[in-house]
């Protein structure tokens, strides 16, 4: 009997603490983390484990720096720290990437505001990553050459992290590391319900 068999077989047969339903990286983390503290953990998933992170994924992982701009600086506080847990967690997977914005006359904040935007952003982030870097004209036209600097009143660098890796594989590996503390893991299989018994089962 194969691993997949199984598993069916104790999903039909079994009882469980906790039932998660949706195997992308949030089922999957979840799993794990429940399963290695000694739950009795089952985790199905109605399509493939990871079967949409791939097509809606950016590989991305940041520190939200687009809600500086609303002022949500706890949310860009917990992000900043849950980006900073998986470089350090994960360094084989998730590493540090620089961006850089160029900046055209007209646009509606200064060069200068955004730069120490990017400063806040790499504090609240508790400096983890490198230090954002300001460029004028004639620092870009050095540093990027193909970048149309006729209308450029100057720019800025900044890093966030991305995934290295495949993405599916990130999130299969903590599926794995769950099924290894004893979780029943099925994919194509779509929960319709949960039933308790009287016994509390």
């Amino acid at each position: 009997m194969n691993l997949r068999d199984n598993n069916i077989e104790r999903m039909a047969n079994g009882t469980f603490d906790v039932l998660i339903v949706g195997g992308g990286i949030n089922g999957a983390v979840a799993a794990n983390a429940l399963a290695a503290r000694g739950a009795k953990v089952a985790l199905v998933d109605k399509g493939d484990f990871a079967g949409l992170t791939s097509q809606n994924s950016s590989n991305l992982v940041w520190g939200g720096i687009k809600y500086m701009e609303t002022y949500e600086f706890p949310l860009v506080r917990q992000l900043c720290m849950s980006r900073n847990h998986l470089l350090r967690s994960y360094p084989s997977s998730i590493r540090e990437i620089r961006f850089f914005t160029n900046l055209d006359k007209g646009f509606r904040f200064s060069p200068v505001l955004l730069y120490c935007g990017a400063l806040l952003y790499w504090a609240i982030g508790n400096f983890f990553t490198r230090s954002p870097r300001f460029f004028n004209t004639r620092q870009i036209n050095t540093k990027e050459s193909l970048i149309n600097t006729e209308h450029s009143i100057g720019g800025f660098e900044y890093s966030d992290a991305f995934l290295y890796d495949n993405d599916a594989r990130f999130v299969f590996n903590f599926i794995r590391s769950a099924i290894s503390y004893n979780c029943t893991a099925v994919n194509y299989m779509e929960s319709l319900g949960s039933v308790r018994n009287e016994q509390g089962e």
